[in-house]
């Protein structure tokens, strides 16, 4: 019988005990395959209002900020903004996160930790804003928080789709007010955003494209001054206001990506 060479046999343990611990950890992560260290494109939420997505980091290229709908949750289908904003980016080099509706603080801290990133550097502070229902109204009110306590910066192109206010009233009373004033024309902003957005003055707000319907009865979007307003319609009847952002996908990528194209580049004069 042939005498195992000590060398060998503790280098086959310790083989076996990284296998075993590459094993567990496999296990411990739910069995998705990731390799140690990889990103999690949801980072567990420490609570309700921690859950932002941050998609990528970078010094240079604009700032974008997208508002979702609904809470963001591990494993979540994207909303449609998000999901435009996403495949709009592709590999482009710039910041983008996406924030639950309600937090507007924590994305208002994140862009201008981006935006300083920029200053530091000499390049220009750009910013992309964009959100459906409550989230468009979200993005609206960011952009006007930006102007107000905000310099030399430019908000390159602000994107509502459908933007609403939340309601004060019950949802019966919210509906039955919204059934009346779609029945009202020029006064169909009453339940809407329609205050929100400031009016795109070529310098800091270079745009504001704004996409609507006025065809729900619970919610519906209506035009803003100043916007470039696109009115959604469709001879299915199968537009509404929760799918109005899918409906208009195709635009909403065509938007981003050229403004992500006119947020690139250059260093300040």
């Amino acid at each position: 019988m042939t005498k195992a060479d000590p060398a060998a046999l503790r280098s086959a343990a310790a083989a076996l005990c990284l296998a075993l611990a590459a094993l567990a950890a496999g296990c411990a992560g739910g069995g998705t395959g990731k390799s140690p260290g990889s990103a999690d494109p949801f980072a567990e939420p420490r609570s309700r209002r921690e859950s932002a997505d941050i998609v990528r980091e970078d010094s240079v290229g604009p700032v974008i900020v997208s508002y979702a709908s609904a809470p963001l949750a591990r494993n979540a289908p994207p909303d449609g903004v998000r999901a435009a904003v996403l495949r709009a980016i592709g590999d482009e080099r710039l910041s983008a996160a996406c924030f639950h509706w309600e937090e507007r603080e924590a994305a208002l801290r994140w862009i201008r930790e981006q935006m300083d990133v920029r200053r530091r550097d000499g390049r220009p502070a750009r910013v992309i804003l964009a959100g459906h229902g409550l989230g468009a109204t979200e993005a609206s009110e960011t952009a006007r928080e930006l102007l107000f306590r905000e310099r030399d910066f430019e908000i390159t192109l602000l994107l509502t789709v459908d933007a609403v206010k939340s309601s004060r009233y019950g949802g019966a009373a919210y509906a039955a007010g919204n059934a009346i004033v779609n029945r009202l024309p020029g006064v169909s902003h009453s339940f809407t955003a329609y205050d929100a957005a400031p009016v795109p003055d070529g310098r800091q707000v270079r745009a504001h494209i704004n996409y609507y319907q006025n065809k729900s009865t619970t919610l519906h979007g209506a035009a803003m001054p100043g916007a470039e307003n696109h009115l959604l319609a469709d001879w299915t009847g199968v537009l509404n206001h929760g799918n109005a952002d899918d409906f208009a996908m195709p635009n909403l990528i065509a938007d981003l990506k050229y403004a992500v194209a006119r947020g690139r580049g250059g260093r300040r004069p």
